[in-house]
């Protein structure tokens, strides 16, 4: 496939005036007023605007320094990638649809989950998984303290539940009392 630099016939070495220049050059030969006197037929009318359509196109990415800038590299790059494919049909590993995922897998991808699952694996052996009460007792020689409210009718201690509606009534004062003696508080993992 032709590059802007075949339609106008310039190096990519050429300087914006070189490219201006050609671009002028070729505008006087294949624009649709110009070249409809001097050619009869409509096939070669209408070739001819086709082929000032690339040449208009050439000139507006290769007449902006931003826009050839960025057309270099992505016409570099497509050689890059072609010498790529070149490269793996010689290793033998894009031939004959014989892909396999593990070779088209990013190598630093893999390596990263790999790293991040041994670094996962390790943080938990080393950390120390959460104490239940019992546990924190034998340890502490301590039991772990709830808010609670003493409910006059049950005469238990309960969790503050502030939509309660009887709660709400008697707006109990809280205490700090063992988790074992609250409905509901257990000694159970937290």
């Amino acid at each position: 496939m032709p590059t802007h630099y075949d339609t106008l016939g310039v190096s990519k070495s050429a300087s914006t005036d070189e490219i201006k220049k050609a671009y002028r050059k070729l505008c006087m030969q294949y624009h649709p007023d110009v070249a409809s006197s001097s050619s009869s037929t409509s096939t070669a009318q209408s070739k001819n605007a086709d082929k000032f359509k690339r040449i208009s196109e050439a000139y507006s990415i290769l007449g902006n320094e931003n826009k050839r800038r960025r057309y270099n590299f992505d016409i570099s790059e497509s050689g890059i990638q072609e010498l790529r494919k070149k490269a793996a049909k010689a290793r033998g590993t894009a031939g004959g649809g014989g892909n396999s995922f593990a070779a088209t897998l990013p190598r630093n991808v893999l390596i990263g989950g790999i790293l991040g699952i041994a670094g996962v694996t390790i943080i938990r052996s080393i950390m120390p998984e959460k104490e239940n009460d019992d546990t924190h007792h034998e340890h502490t020689g301590k039991k772990r303290l709830v808010e609670a409210w003493l409910n006059p009718k049950t005469k238990r201690w309960e969790k503050p539940r502030p939509w309660d509606q009887e709660y709400q009534r008697l707006q109990p004062v809280l205490q700090f009392v063992p988790r074992d003696q609250v409905d509901g508080g257990g000694g159970g993992k937290r």
